[in-house]
């Protein structure tokens, strides 16, 4: 039952409390302080990116520990802090699987998830495979590798660059590890349930959590930027600069470079540039100031403008153009071929007030950098 996500802990869990206003009711007893204190310092870890750890569970209550700590999180409705927190019990999870025996995970998967996997056998038996899947212990069904792979930002995760044989996808242990962990942070930022009266012990245990959260939000918040500088980004930025300053996502390493090399090349301080990157629920500080610092400071003799954002056909084919993909339309974006060109553009429209885009059709020839 350590795995909090399985069939076995939510059965344990509703048979405490057949939903959450059980759950509030056992909450008030005093025996059961320690759960919402467990629940509080889950919480807590999770907010600071602590290392979280499952429950012991030697007492059959400390299976509730989990949903009361996804309740607190629920009550305070902060989109970082469901974030952090999925971001964080994946972790742990993902760092317990690492232990466990092929035949537990696959179980594991098939009956909290519904999966259909097969293994390949041990290595006599998978001997006998072609060459390419000798390494392969297990393979999945790639409507259940979809579910999961496409939020990861390596490319090995791409069904394009992945064997498929007759609908199955070969995956090593290790990754069918990460596709459970990263199946339990989607419930988690999927999970919506209305909130029942909270008890006064609940009620506390919140109020501590949100003046944390407060906080440290306050800390990680970035620059104000002025009303023309943010009007003038380029959908595919605008997308990432959002994403990033709520830390409700990690973006994949090609939007960091995006978003970082953009704001480094209109001017942005690289104090102010790491602020935008603070709020990621994978973030490394010392990872961010590297990135920034070489982003910003590329050395070519003794140029130090920095490198170049990311082009538009790039961002095209890496699906992370939202014009491209039909999510949002603007005209300016058929005739530029960077988000510099983009931006240097619309602020000068903004700041001479022009509003008609017709001028851009009269250019003479498409896709230039204005």
């Amino acid at each position: 039952m350590k795995y909090l996500f399985s069939a076995e802990a939510r059965q344990a869990s509703q048979k405490m409390a057949r939903d959450l206003g059980d759950l509030v009711e056992l909450l008030e007893d005093p025996e059961n302080n320690y759960i919402v204190e467990e629940a509080e310092k889950r919480v807590f870890a999770a907010l600071t990116q602590s290392e979280i750890r499952s429950p012991d569970l030697e007492n059959e209550m400390d299976v509730l520990i989990y949903p009361t700590a996804r309740l607190i999180v629920e009550e305070l409705g902060n989109p970082r802090l469901r974030a952090l927190q999925a971001e964080a019990e994946s972790k742990e999870s993902n760092k317990l699987l690492g232990s466990e025996a092929d035949k537990f995970v696959m179980d594991l998967c098939q009956s909290a998830f519904g999966w259909k996997i097969e293994s390949y056998g041990d290595l006599s038996a998978r001997a006998s495979l072609p060459l390419m899947l000798r390494t392969y212990e297990i393979k999945i069904r790639f409507e259940n590798f979809l579910e999961v792979a496409p939020s990861f930002h390596s490319e090995e995760w791409n069904l394009i660059n992945r064997y498929m044989d007759k609908g199955w996808v070969p995956v090593r242990k290790s990754e069918l590890d990460r596709l459970i962990s990263g199946k339990f942070r989607q419930l988690i930022m999927q999970g919506r349930f209305e909130i029942p009266k909270m008890s006064q012990r609940l009620i506390e245990a919140v109020h501590r959590i949100e003046s944390e959260t407060r906080g440290r939000i306050r800390q990680a918040e970035p620059l104000k930027m002025t009303e023309t500088l943010a009007t003038a980004f380029p959908p595919c930025i605008d997308k990432m600069y959002t994403e990033s300053i709520r830390g409700e996502v990690n973006l994949s390493h090609l939007a960091r470079f995006t978003l970082a090399a953009f704001l480094n090349k209109i001017g942005m301080e690289e104090a102010d540039i790491r602020r935008v990157f603070s709020s990621a629920p994978d973030k490394h500080s010392n990872i961010i100031d590297y990135q920034v610092r070489h982003i910003a400071t590329k050395r070519s003799g003794e140029d130090r403008e920095g490198y170049f954002p990311t082009g538009c056909k790039k961002l095209q084919l890496e699906n992370m153009c939202p014009v491209y993909l039909g999510h949002v339309d603007d005209p300016l974006c058929s005739y530029v071929t960077n988000p510099i060109g983009f931006y240097s553009t619309r602020a000068w429209e903004l700041t001479k007030g022009i509003i008609d885009h017709s001028w851009y059709a009269k250019k003479r020839d498409k896709k230039q950098n204005f």
